[in-house]
């Protein structure tokens, strides 16, 4: 399902029963020689407004909520089991399967930073898909 004004780049490659939901972009890379594509695994959401751009892999079932940006060199901080999700060498960023990521903040933590109040942007794994969720994704279901 795709709403409006979602954008697919090319080379990206998109799953079975993936929602796109308003103004979602996934990049895709036709170069330089080397780049990384956007893989969305199968029955992922991806809610409005979202970006997931060059090497970065969203595995099954993931969900990720309205507003969330995900790049090949963006951490991804999992509170369930306590681990930051990174990029490893040539390796894309993966985002595990079943996780509901948002998006978050997390403080600067040099000197400057304190002093001026900075935070930069965090996407977070807040939970993993469970009942409740499943149940807000139903809903996809109905109206395909």
């Amino acid at each position: 399902m795709i709403d409006s004004h979602a954008l697919v780049g090319s080379c990206a490659q998109v799953g079975k029963r993936v929602h796109l939901s308003a103004a979602a972009q996934v990049g895709g890379v036709l170069e330089p020689l080397g780049a990384m594509p956007v893989i969305i695994e199968d029955d992922v959401l991806v809610g409005g407004g979202c970006g997931i751009y060059e090497g970065t892999i969203v595995r099954e079932r993931a969900v990720l909520a309205a507003g969330t940006i995900l790049t090949g060199s963006t951490p991804v901080y999992d509170l369930v089991h306590e681990r930051i999700y990174r990029r490893a060498g040539e390796a894309a960023l993966e985002i595990p399967p079943g996780a509901v990521v948002v998006p978050g903040t997390r403080a600067v933590e040099t000197e400057r930073g304190r002093a001026w109040g900075l935070s930069l942007y965090a996407p977070v794994i807040v939970k993993y898909r469970d009942e409740k969720t499943n149940r807000a994704a139903q809903l996809e279901d109905y109206l395909r």
